[in-house]
């Protein structure tokens, strides 16, 4: 098969498309976002000598207090639509690797040497959309639901108890402003994490970096504790109309952040499992909205109320300032499999020596980064195998 062939996004498969009006570029950068208007000076501005939007210039010009005001922003907060459309347009540019592919291993093969154009991996396109679902992917492979806690214990006199948190960590504006939050957000939890296994042991964690609408990050941490128990107890707010559960040792993790701090204790994985799939589908993928629906009518509210966070400004917060949206500690996964006593096996890679070591057939030598419009494939096609003379004639066209 020469190309591979997968559905486009919903919000449309195309690059984005530049074309001007009475002064005025119009950038496409998505039918689920209000097409916005940036005039050609900012859009020179913002991109690179090839008209093409890049990481290194957006953050030279909207981080640089001296540029963004040379563009007409006070702060980052005044630019975030700018800094979104901006990512939406990189985002929505299909680019492609050009690989020489080169066999070998010792078996035969149909194709020695060969030239693949394969689509990059860009936070929230379609080959990022896959690779997010592919690395969730043990949570849907027959994971059975484990009921920690239910109601009925609180009505009987024992004392309920609970090693697996759900702690949100907010930022105070009063701290600094909006690029000093999320340049210092990375080492303030890495802080907190290490204060928390000072205190209570070993710690599993799995982390989100989120957005308010403000632009101020905010965290959501799941973490399991495996030498340390907190005591529960249900918690029903009025105003809300919310049934939590919440821990009566709140204040000794709480002092150990420098802003609010929220902690519920989770009742059971399957609150868990919903949170981090809507979470996928909904920020993760650049969407907004609320992810506080339950999977049964009959279940009290989890809790996890994310109706202010702006899944694309999530995303372009997090592009902009280099940071990871979501991260796995190593042993998150293994130490919630030993929790429901599940085991999940992976798949062996490739043929291995007897040393254990994997034996490459190919070696893949990298010629470049070109758009789909550069090469002629459309944004649906994820891998493309091309001939010799079409390469030579990309390389030959391009400007160095």
């Amino acid at each position: 098969m020469n190309e591979t062939k997968h559905s486009p996004r919903e919000e449309g498969g195309a690059p984005p498309q530049r074309s001007g009006m009475e002064g005025e570029t119009v950038l496409e950068v998505s039918s689920s976002i209000t097409r916005a208007v940036m005039t050609p000076q900012l859009l020179e501005a913002l991109t690179s000598e090839s008209g093409k939007p890049r990481l290194k210039v957006a953050r030279y010009m909207l981080l640089n207090e001296e540029n963004r005001r040379d563009l007409g922003f006070e702060d980052l907060e005044d630019a975030l639509k700018l800094g979104e459309e901006l990512f939406c347009y990189w985002r929505d540019l299909a680019e492609y690797l050009l690989l020489h592919a080169q066999y070998v291993g010792h078996g035969e093969s149909v194709h020695k040497n060969c030239f693949l154009a394969v689509k990059c991996s860009k936070r929230g396109n379609d080959v990022y959309q896959r690779r997010i679902k592919n690395r969730f992917e043990w949570l849907n492979n027959s994971m059975p639901d484990k009921q920690i806690f239910k109601m009925r214990d609180f009505q009987v006199k024992k004392v309920v108890k609970t090693s697996l948190l759900w702690i949100t960590l907010t930022w105070d504006r009063k701290r600094g402003d909006l690029i000093h939050a999320w340049e210092t957000l990375g080492e303030d939890f890495n802080r907190f994490i290490s204060a928390l296994r000072r205190k209570y042991g070993k710690i599993s964690s799995l982390r989100v970096w989120e957005s308010y609408a403000s632009g101020y990050p905010h965290v959501h941490a799941i973490i399991l504790f495996e030498e340390a128990r907190f005591t529960v107890f249900p918690h029903w707010s009025e105003k809300d109309e919310n049934l939590t559960f919440r821990i009566n040792e709140k204040s000794e993790i709480a002092e150990l952040w420098h802003s609010h701090v929220d902690i519920q204790a989770i009742s059971s994985l399957r609150a868990v499992f919903t949170y981090i799939k809507k979470h996928q589908e909904k920020v993760i993928l650049g969407l907004s909205g609320s992810i506080q629906e339950r999977e049964d009518p009959r279940d009290p509210k989890v809790g996890f109320d994310l109706e202010n966070v702006k899944g694309l400004r999530t995303l372009f917060l997090c592009w902009i300032f280099r940071k990871r949206s979501f991260s796995v500690s190593g042993d998150f996964r293994e130490r919630i499999h030993d929790l429901i006593r599940a085991m999940h096996n992976s798949n062996m890679v490739g043929q291995l020596d007897l040393e254990g070591n994997l034996i490459r057939e190919w070696v893949y030598v990298f010629l470049g980064v070109f758009s789909g419009a550069e090469l002629g494939i459309p944004s649906c096609i994820w891998v493309k195998e091309l001939s010799l003379d079409e390469v030579a004639g990309f390389l030959d066209r391009r400007k160095w």
